[in-house]
Formats: structure tokens, sequence, C-alpha cells
């Protein structure tokens, strides 16, 4: 399924990240379990809104955006282009190498996804984590039959829930960050 952005959305998104980059992006950044040596995917990219305060925690490690969009991808490039341990990939079923990251990240993504749809991506993020790695989440509780739906669908994956919180998000409203290991 390709979703290419208009540019009311695209500049919408970057005037959010500018106003309230560090409130929304940054606080999720700052949750992600880093330590700075990681091979990291952050899936659904988007501009690199996310990607931009993670990029910082990894020193010596790499990080992978993906996203379904040219075009988002190209905004992304352009969110990052001071940063050199980044790649870019465009979605593409199957595409992940098995057990090649140790964290895996979402943010707002997931419930924009079709349930039929699900059912393919996450087992391939599943699959895509190293053996102790970790796929961390942030979403949106205003559909809580989605939220169980994605959370039934990562543990039936073989992934373990370490940690969830629910977090009040300036002008987007209560969400839900959870965290999965893989063992």
């Amino acid at each position: 399924m390709k979703c290419e952005p208009n540019r009311l959305e695209i500049f919408l998104t970057r005037l959010a990240f500018l106003i309230c980059g560090r409130c929304v992006y940054q606080s999720f950044a700052d949750h992600l379990p880093l330590e700075g040596w990681e091979n990291v995917l952050d899936f659904g990219c988007g501009m690199g809104t996310v990607a931009y305060y993670a990029a910082k925690k990894l020193p010596h490690g790499h990080l992978t955006c993906l996203d379904i969009s040219e075009r988002w991808l190209n905004a992304c490039r352009k969110t990052l282009r001071n940063h050199g341990n980044i790649s870019y990939l465009l979605w593409e079923f199957p595409m992940l190498d098995d057990e090649c990251f140790d964290v895996v990240y979402c943010h707002f993504v997931l419930h924009d996804i079709s349930d039929s749809e699900l059912e393919i991506v996450l087992p391939e993020l599943a699959g895509s984590l190293k053996s102790q790695g970790v796929l961390v989440f942030r979403e949106p509780l205003t559909d809580t039959n989605k939220i169980s739906f994605i959370k039934r669908l990562t543990e039936q994956n073989k992934l373990f829930p370490i940690d969830s919180r629910i977090t009040d998000i300036p002008m987007m409203g209560n969400s839900l960050e959870c965290i999965y290991i893989k063992q």
C-alpha cells in the first residue's frame, strides 16, 4: 500500500516538529533503550521526527529509517542530513533480514495499518529483531480495540512485554508506550 503525503501534510508535520519536537518526539526517543552502539530500525519514519533525536543517541550505532513513501523518505533525508550513521529504505515486503536489529521502534504508525497488513508487518518486525532485541511503540489510545489487536499480535510473535506507560502528549492526547523483548 503506497501512501504519499501531500505538501500540506508535510508542512504541518514539519511545523509540529519545530513547535513540539522536544515534548513529543524527543521524549519518546529519550525512553528508547539505547546505549549508543545498537543497530536500530525506525519503522514508519515519516520525515524523521523521532529519528532526529534517536540518531544523536547512537554515536557508535546505526539507524535505518524505513517508510512506505518515497516523499516521506526524502523529507527524512532532509531532516537528518547532518547525520552519517543512517540508511534509508523504502518498504517492500518481505525485505528485512532476520535478526539484524537490536531495537525497532514505531511512533504513531501501527494504528494506521490495516489489521490484515499488521498480520504481515508485525511478524516481519519481530523476525528482524536479534535475540534480546526490543520493540518499542507509541500509539494513540483513541482505539482500544486496535491497541489490543497490536498487543496480541506482538505477543503471538514471541515478543514479551517488559514495560508500558500511558502518556499525555500535547495536542495529541493520551497514548500508550510499550516495550517488548524477544527471547
